[in-house]
């Protein structure tokens, strides 16, 4: 009997297929991919002076580190361009595309709660970032 193939997996390995370490890491990045977006590079958090505390433009941004808005927007929740996260402190965040070179979003807070998709909802739900009491609120507009 001779080894074939699993062609029909997508990927043409033989046998089982191997994840990468991007999978764990990257889950915006890959959504993308696989949707067909041309990303060439990882997200990148990259602060916008529009939603720093003071300013009078812009939903404010919660995130008050380069290593945190990393982290969550590598480890968040992608809905076409857009990608959802919630802080430490429970705070619901929205990463938007800045279409830059390095593949840079920037992040405020969801001010508006029917703003947040029904899918991201149920995901943030599933894997225990907010509460059945707070997806029905956010599910209903409210905070």
């Amino acid at each position: 009997m001779t080894a074939t193939s699993d062609s029909s997996l997508g990927h043409g390995t033989v046998g089982s297929p191997q994840g990468n370490i991007e999978e764990h890491e990257y889950p915006a990045l890959l959504d993308s991919i696989e949707s067909g977006d041309r990303v060439t590079s990882p997200p990148t958090y990259i602060p916008s002076p529009k939603h720093e505390e003071g300013h009078n433009w812009g939903s404010e941004n919660p995130i008050k580190t380069q290593t945190e808005g990393q982290h969550l927007l590598d480890t968040g929740y992608r809905d076409g361009k857009q990608v959802y996260n919630v802080t430490d402190s429970g705070i619901i965040v929205k990463f938007q595309p800045d279409n830059t070179p390095q593949n840079g979003y920037h992040s405020y807070e969801v001010s508006k709660p029917r703003d947040i998709p029904a899918s991201v909802l149920k995901k943030l739900l599933n894997d225990g970032k907010i509460t059945r009491s707070q997806y029905n609120r956010l599910r209903k507009g409210k905070r």
